[in-house]
């Protein structure tokens, strides 16, 4: 991940690279590029890279978005609650106050919100004990062609009691979720390598993945990550029932979700 200094910096040396050219031009032995310039070429490849990567992720996406809205023009009201029975969660079981995550592994922008915006929310939210953090599969499959073997992987661990530590080494190794890499994250992880192949090859947690997919859609969710701020009905007794109070599309920065949260948190005490 580039950092704000090491953006500047290869600015500032791509500016001085540009005003030596044509004295470099005119030169007939041109000095030979130092190991330092060489790296900042190097960076501003990948930022160039990593631009034009979001850029056609952008374009697919809306494809994919104005395509579903033609198909279907008339869309049923959205519901009210949402379920997440059985779903992992971390943070306070007994929280009123409830944030579901529909993510994809191999979303770039799902990527961004756990590198720089999860660590935040987990520590003044989750890992505080104020409330509940869930996950949900939504692998965009015809953007992200390895996303939902990625999801049944997890999902196998999941039945190891490993979830958290896979989910976080994938989305840690975002370019190793081809399913060569699987058994190896799956190992690192500390997972019964044997049990958890055999799981994925069977393809048992398929349903899971697919009932995430469909949880999904039936809140009008179509593209990752997308959040549910949700509240548990002190009245109710399944805890599994969500009022959904907000719903956050795309990886904000942390601002976003405190203040999301920090309005549901005064929701509950009313």
């Amino acid at each position: 991940m580039f950092t704000f200094h090491r953006i500047c910096r290869a600015a500032v040396s791509l500016a001085l690279l540009m005003a030596l050219l044509p004295g470099l031009a005119r030169s007939q032995n041109p000095p030979k590029p130092t190991d330092e310039q060489q790296e900042i070429r190097r960076e501003i490849r990948e930022l160039r890279q990593g631009q034009e990567a979001i850029q056609k992720e952008l374009q697919e996406i809306k494809r994919i978005l104005l395509a579903k809205e033609g198909a279907d023009p008339a869309r049923p009201p959205r519901p009210e609650n949402i379920s997440i029975g059985g779903r992992p969660f971390r943070g306070n079981q007994n929280a009123r106050v409830v944030l579901i995550e529909f993510s994809d592994y191999q979303c770039p922008f799902c990527g961004r919100f756990y590198r720089d915006t999860l660590p935040q929310v987990d520590k003044d939210y989750i890992g505080a004990g104020k409330i509940k953090y869930v996950f949900n599969n939504l692998p965009l499959e015809e953007l992200h062609s390895s996303a939902f073997r990625a999801a049944q992987a997890v999902e196998c661990a999941f039945d190891q009691g490993k979830f958290w530590e896979l989910h976080n080494r994938l989305f840690a190794n975002q370019n190793a979720l081809a399913t060569s890499d699987l058994a190896t994250q799956a190992k690192a992880a500390g997972l019964d390598v044997a049990q958890f192949s055999q799981c994925l090859d069977s393809g048992k947690t398929s349903a899971a993945v697919r009932a995430g997919i469909g949880v999904a859609e039936s809140i009008g969710i179509q593209a990752t990550p997308t959040f549910v701020v949700g509240l548990v009905d002190p009245k109710n007794p399944d805890t599994n029932n969500i009022k959904i109070l907000s719903m956050i599309g795309g990886a904000h920065p942390y601002p976003v979700f405190k203040a999301a949260l920090e309005k549901a948190l005064a929701a509950q005490a009313q």
